[in-house]
Protein backbone atom coordinates (compact mmCIF):
# COMPACT_ATOMS: atom_id res chain seq x y z
CA UNK A 1 0.00 0.00 0.00
CA UNK A 2 1.45 3.12 -0.80
CA UNK A 3 1.32 6.24 1.17
CA UNK A 4 -0.90 7.79 -1.42
CA UNK A 5 -3.19 4.89 -0.59
CA UNK A 6 -2.85 5.21 3.12
CA UNK A 7 -4.10 9.43 2.51
CA UNK A 8 -7.04 7.91 0.66
CA UNK A 9 -8.46 5.72 4.01
CA UNK A 10 -8.43 9.37 5.65
CA UNK A 11 -11.27 10.90 3.26
CA UNK A 12 -13.77 11.40 5.43
CA UNK A 13 -12.14 11.99 9.12
CA UNK A 14 -14.03 13.27 12.37
CA UNK A 15 -11.43 14.62 14.75
CA UNK A 16 -12.13 13.83 18.55
CA UNK A 17 -9.91 14.19 21.72
CA UNK A 18 -10.75 11.48 24.22
CA UNK A 19 -10.88 12.10 28.40
CA UNK A 20 -7.95 10.45 29.60
CA UNK A 21 -8.17 11.95 32.75
CA UNK A 22 -5.57 14.25 33.01
CA UNK A 23 -6.98 17.96 34.24
CA UNK A 24 -5.40 19.54 31.53
CA UNK A 25 -7.97 17.63 29.17
CA UNK A 26 -11.09 19.46 30.26
CA UNK A 27 -13.39 21.36 28.21
CA UNK A 28 -12.56 19.79 24.63
CA UNK A 29 -12.50 16.13 25.14
CA UNK A 30 -14.92 13.84 25.33
CA UNK A 31 -15.45 10.42 26.94
CA UNK A 32 -14.97 7.26 24.42
CA UNK A 33 -16.90 4.30 24.08
CA UNK A 34 -17.74 2.02 21.14
CA UNK A 35 -21.15 3.69 20.69
CA UNK A 36 -18.94 7.03 19.49
CA UNK A 37 -17.32 4.47 17.12
CA UNK A 38 -20.75 3.31 15.85
CA UNK A 39 -21.96 6.63 15.13
CA UNK A 40 -18.60 7.46 13.39
CA UNK A 41 -19.06 4.74 11.02
CA UNK A 42 -23.10 4.69 10.67
CA UNK A 43 -23.00 8.95 9.13
CA UNK A 44 -20.35 7.53 6.87
CA UNK A 45 -16.65 9.03 8.02
CA UNK A 46 -14.47 6.55 6.52
CA UNK A 47 -10.90 7.72 9.35
CA UNK A 48 -10.87 8.95 12.90
CA UNK A 49 -8.37 11.28 14.21
CA UNK A 50 -7.88 11.06 17.43
CA UNK A 51 -6.04 13.99 19.29
CA UNK A 52 -4.06 12.61 22.50
CA UNK A 53 -2.49 15.06 25.15
CA UNK A 54 0.36 12.17 25.68
CA UNK A 55 2.35 14.65 27.84
CA UNK A 56 0.16 14.53 30.33
CA UNK A 57 0.16 11.02 31.19
CA UNK A 58 3.52 10.40 31.32
CA UNK A 59 6.58 10.29 33.79
CA UNK A 60 9.55 12.22 34.40
CA UNK A 61 12.50 11.98 32.34
CA UNK A 62 15.09 10.36 31.71
CA UNK A 63 12.61 7.58 30.48
CA UNK A 64 9.30 10.01 30.25
CA UNK A 65 6.95 6.60 30.82
CA UNK A 66 3.91 7.28 29.19
CA UNK A 67 1.06 5.39 31.97
CA UNK A 68 0.37 1.85 30.53
CA UNK A 69 -3.40 1.93 31.42
CA UNK A 70 -3.02 5.08 29.04
CA UNK A 71 -1.35 3.44 26.24
CA UNK A 72 -3.92 0.76 26.85
CA UNK A 73 -6.99 2.32 26.33
CA UNK A 74 -5.73 4.00 23.60
CA UNK A 75 -4.88 0.98 21.57
CA UNK A 76 -8.37 0.08 22.34
CA UNK A 77 -9.69 2.95 20.45
CA UNK A 78 -7.21 1.73 17.60
CA UNK A 79 -9.20 -1.55 17.53
CA UNK A 80 -12.56 -0.32 17.94
CA UNK A 81 -12.22 1.77 14.57
CA UNK A 82 -10.12 -1.11 12.75
CA UNK A 83 -12.97 -3.51 13.91
CA UNK A 84 -15.55 -0.89 12.17
CA UNK A 85 -13.30 -0.93 8.83
CA UNK A 86 -11.95 3.19 10.31
CA UNK A 87 -8.63 4.13 9.33
CA UNK A 88 -6.91 6.16 12.37
CA UNK A 89 -5.08 9.15 12.80
CA UNK A 90 -3.23 9.04 16.36
CA UNK A 91 -1.92 12.27 17.42
CA UNK A 92 0.07 13.60 19.93
CA UNK A 93 -2.23 16.87 20.74
CA UNK A 94 -1.25 19.55 22.50
CA UNK A 95 2.51 20.29 24.86
CA UNK A 96 2.03 23.48 26.21
CA UNK A 97 5.31 23.22 28.24
CA UNK A 98 6.71 22.32 24.70
CA UNK A 99 5.54 25.08 23.37
CA UNK A 100 6.84 27.55 25.55
CA UNK A 101 10.15 26.08 26.06
CA UNK A 102 11.16 24.10 23.15
CA UNK A 103 14.46 23.08 24.17
CA UNK A 104 13.62 21.68 27.79
CA UNK A 105 10.57 19.39 26.27
CA UNK A 106 12.18 18.22 23.02
CA UNK A 107 13.44 14.76 24.60
CA UNK A 108 10.17 14.43 26.48
CA UNK A 109 8.91 14.53 22.99
CA UNK A 110 11.16 12.42 21.29
CA UNK A 111 10.51 9.61 24.20
CA UNK A 112 6.71 10.32 23.64
CA UNK A 113 6.80 9.38 20.15
CA UNK A 114 9.10 6.46 20.40
CA UNK A 115 6.69 4.88 22.78
CA UNK A 116 3.73 5.39 20.78
CA UNK A 117 5.38 4.31 17.38
CA UNK A 118 6.09 0.88 19.01
CA UNK A 119 2.67 0.76 21.23
CA UNK A 120 1.27 0.85 17.82
CA UNK A 121 3.84 -1.16 15.16
CA UNK A 122 1.75 -4.42 15.36
CA UNK A 123 -1.58 -2.47 14.47
CA UNK A 124 -2.58 -2.40 11.09
CA UNK A 125 -1.43 0.15 8.33
CA UNK A 126 -4.76 2.18 8.46
CA UNK A 127 -3.27 3.33 11.71
CA UNK A 128 -1.36 6.48 11.43
CA UNK A 129 1.12 8.64 13.45
CA UNK A 130 1.26 12.01 13.72
CA UNK A 131 3.95 13.28 16.11
CA UNK A 132 3.20 16.27 16.67
CA UNK A 133 0.06 18.79 15.65
CA UNK A 134 0.02 22.11 15.38
CA UNK A 135 3.83 23.39 16.13
CA UNK A 136 4.01 27.18 16.78
CA UNK A 137 5.53 30.23 18.46
CA UNK A 138 8.98 29.00 20.02
CA UNK A 139 8.58 25.89 18.09
CA UNK A 140 8.54 27.38 14.64
CA UNK A 141 11.65 28.19 14.42
CA UNK A 142 13.03 24.90 15.46
CA UNK A 143 10.32 22.59 13.36
CA UNK A 144 12.11 21.59 10.41
CA UNK A 145 15.20 19.89 12.64
CA UNK A 146 12.52 18.96 14.90
CA UNK A 147 10.86 17.20 12.52
CA UNK A 148 13.76 14.84 11.31
CA UNK A 149 14.35 13.79 14.52
CA UNK A 150 10.79 12.95 15.46
CA UNK A 151 10.87 10.78 12.41
CA UNK A 152 13.88 8.75 13.55
CA UNK A 153 12.07 8.03 16.55
CA UNK A 154 9.28 6.43 14.85
CA UNK A 155 11.41 5.03 12.14
CA UNK A 156 13.43 3.04 15.16
CA UNK A 157 10.47 1.27 16.17
CA UNK A 158 8.43 1.19 12.61
CA UNK A 159 10.12 2.15 9.59
CA UNK A 160 7.30 1.71 6.84
CA UNK A 161 3.84 3.25 9.06
CA UNK A 162 2.55 6.32 7.52
CA UNK A 163 3.17 9.27 9.24
CA UNK A 164 1.62 12.69 9.12
CA UNK A 165 3.51 15.83 8.98
CA UNK A 166 3.01 19.54 8.47
CA UNK A 167 4.22 22.97 8.30
CA UNK A 168 4.79 25.53 11.65
CA UNK A 169 2.05 28.46 12.52
CA UNK A 170 -0.44 25.87 13.92
CA UNK A 171 -0.18 23.49 10.05
CA UNK A 172 -0.55 26.73 8.14
CA UNK A 173 -0.85 26.69 4.68
CA UNK A 174 0.80 29.76 3.98
CA UNK A 175 3.91 28.22 5.33
CA UNK A 176 4.50 25.20 3.14
CA UNK A 177 7.09 27.04 1.46
CA UNK A 178 9.43 27.40 4.57
CA UNK A 179 8.61 23.61 5.57
CA UNK A 180 11.71 20.83 4.48
CA UNK A 181 10.47 17.73 4.93
CA UNK A 182 12.86 14.70 5.75
CA UNK A 183 13.56 12.19 2.87
CA UNK A 184 10.58 9.29 3.44
CA UNK A 185 8.36 7.72 1.39
CA UNK A 186 5.13 7.81 3.99
CA UNK A 187 4.86 10.85 4.87
CA UNK A 188 1.18 12.25 4.17
CA UNK A 189 1.75 16.68 4.59
CA UNK A 190 -1.01 17.93 6.48
CA UNK A 191 -2.87 21.72 7.36
CA UNK A 192 -5.28 23.07 8.72
CA UNK A 193 -8.23 25.80 7.09
CA UNK A 194 -9.97 27.76 9.75
CA UNK A 195 -10.13 30.73 7.39
CA UNK A 196 -11.37 33.57 7.40
CA UNK A 197 -10.85 33.32 11.48
CA UNK A 198 -13.49 36.07 12.24
CA UNK A 199 -16.10 33.73 11.24
CA UNK A 200 -14.74 30.53 12.31
CA UNK A 201 -13.39 31.53 15.97
CA UNK A 202 -16.06 34.36 16.76
CA UNK A 203 -16.57 34.49 20.27
CA UNK A 204 -13.67 31.83 21.01
CA UNK A 205 -12.07 33.90 24.33
CA UNK A 206 -9.17 31.08 24.38
CA UNK A 207 -7.44 32.86 21.80
CA UNK A 208 -7.20 35.98 23.85
CA UNK A 209 -7.52 39.78 22.47
CA UNK A 210 -4.49 40.43 20.95
CA UNK A 211 -5.19 38.58 17.57
CA UNK A 212 -4.62 39.91 14.39
CA UNK A 213 -8.32 40.89 13.76
CA UNK A 214 -9.04 41.75 17.60
CA UNK A 215 -11.05 40.71 20.19
CA UNK A 216 -12.98 36.94 19.18
CA UNK A 217 -15.54 38.42 20.93
CA UNK A 218 -16.22 41.59 18.24
CA UNK A 219 -16.75 39.07 15.60
CA UNK A 220 -19.90 37.19 17.17
CA UNK A 221 -22.28 37.50 14.84
CA UNK A 222 -20.06 37.28 11.90
CA UNK A 223 -21.32 35.30 8.77
CA UNK A 224 -20.24 33.06 5.91
CA UNK A 225 -22.96 33.33 3.17
CA UNK A 226 -20.97 32.28 -0.15
CA UNK A 227 -20.12 35.27 -2.05
CA UNK A 228 -18.10 34.66 -4.87
CA UNK A 229 -15.47 36.60 -3.21
CA UNK A 230 -16.01 34.29 -0.22
CA UNK A 231 -15.40 31.27 -1.98
CA UNK A 232 -13.23 32.47 -4.13
CA UNK A 233 -10.58 33.27 -1.31
CA UNK A 234 -10.97 29.73 -0.04
CA UNK A 235 -10.56 28.43 -3.39
CA UNK A 236 -7.58 30.51 -4.14
CA UNK A 237 -6.05 28.79 -0.64
CA UNK A 238 -6.70 25.25 -1.70
CA UNK A 239 -5.61 26.11 -5.03
CA UNK A 240 -1.83 27.07 -3.72
CA UNK A 241 -1.60 24.25 -1.45
CA UNK A 242 -2.42 21.81 -4.41
CA UNK A 243 0.33 23.21 -6.48
CA UNK A 244 2.53 22.38 -4.00
CA UNK A 245 1.71 18.78 -3.45
CA UNK A 246 2.45 18.72 -7.53
CA UNK A 247 5.43 19.48 -7.26
CA UNK A 248 6.79 17.55 -4.99
CA UNK A 249 3.79 14.70 -5.36
CA UNK A 250 2.43 14.92 -1.62
CA UNK A 251 -0.51 13.42 -0.44
CA UNK A 252 -2.71 15.91 1.56
CA UNK A 253 -4.46 15.92 4.41
CA UNK A 254 -7.00 18.90 5.50
CA UNK A 255 -6.15 17.28 8.85
CA UNK A 256 -8.85 20.34 10.95
CA UNK A 257 -10.95 22.67 9.41
CA UNK A 258 -14.20 23.37 11.53
CA UNK A 259 -16.27 25.81 13.02
CA UNK A 260 -16.91 27.84 16.55
CA UNK A 261 -20.22 26.65 18.39
CA UNK A 262 -21.00 30.47 18.05
CA UNK A 263 -21.25 30.74 14.34
CA UNK A 264 -25.28 30.86 13.19
CA UNK A 265 -25.32 26.95 12.25
CA UNK A 266 -26.56 27.62 8.01
CA UNK A 267 -23.37 29.55 7.87
CA UNK A 268 -21.21 26.66 9.13
CA UNK A 269 -22.94 24.73 6.76
CA UNK A 270 -22.11 26.44 4.22
CA UNK A 271 -18.45 27.09 5.16
CA UNK A 272 -18.15 23.49 5.95
CA UNK A 273 -19.68 21.93 2.83
CA UNK A 274 -17.67 24.77 0.49
CA UNK A 275 -14.31 23.43 2.58
CA UNK A 276 -15.06 19.66 1.98
CA UNK A 277 -16.21 20.14 -1.86
CA UNK A 278 -12.26 21.88 -2.29
CA UNK A 279 -10.73 19.72 -0.74
CA UNK A 280 -12.04 16.79 -2.58
CA UNK A 281 -12.13 18.41 -5.84
CA UNK A 282 -7.88 18.93 -5.38
CA UNK A 283 -7.97 14.65 -4.12
CA UNK A 284 -7.23 15.83 -0.86
CA UNK A 285 -8.27 13.61 2.38
CA UNK A 286 -9.74 15.59 4.86
CA UNK A 287 -10.72 15.73 8.84
CA UNK A 288 -13.56 17.90 10.54
CA UNK A 289 -12.99 19.40 13.45
CA UNK A 290 -14.89 18.13 16.19
CA UNK A 291 -17.13 15.75 17.30
CA UNK A 292 -17.30 18.20 20.17
CA UNK A 293 -17.98 19.15 22.11
CA UNK A 294 -15.94 22.31 21.06
CA UNK A 295 -16.51 23.27 16.93
CA UNK A 296 -18.88 20.59 17.88
CA UNK A 297 -20.79 18.21 14.74
CA UNK A 298 -22.84 16.68 17.22
CA UNK A 299 -25.38 17.81 20.38
CA UNK A 300 -24.71 16.57 23.48
CA UNK A 301 -28.04 17.26 24.63
CA UNK A 302 -30.26 15.83 21.89
CA UNK A 303 -28.05 12.84 21.33
CA UNK A 304 -28.37 13.94 17.87
CA UNK A 305 -25.60 15.36 14.76
CA UNK A 306 -26.04 18.57 13.73
CA UNK A 307 -28.04 17.61 10.34
CA UNK A 308 -27.07 20.59 8.59
CA UNK A 309 -23.58 20.16 8.87
CA UNK A 310 -23.46 16.19 8.53
CA UNK A 311 -25.10 16.88 5.17
CA UNK A 312 -22.81 19.74 4.13
CA UNK A 313 -20.26 16.53 4.72
CA UNK A 314 -21.88 13.63 3.55
CA UNK A 315 -24.01 15.07 1.06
Amino acid sequence: MTVHDVNRLLARTINVCPDLGAAAEAGYTVELTAREFDLFRQAGFSAVRLGVYWAAHCGAGPDFRIAPEILDRVRGYLDLATERGMAVVLTNFLDRELIADPPSYLARLLAITGQVAAACADRPSSVVLEPYAEPHDALDPLWNDTLRDLLVAVRAADPGRAVVVGPGSYNNARMLPQLSLPTDPHLIVTVHQYWPITFTMQGETWLGTATPGGDPRSWLGTAWTGTDRERAELAAGYAGVAAWAAAGDHPIFVGEFGTSNNADLDSRARWTGYNRQLAEEHGFSWGCWSFGPTFALYDFGTHRWHEPLLRALMP
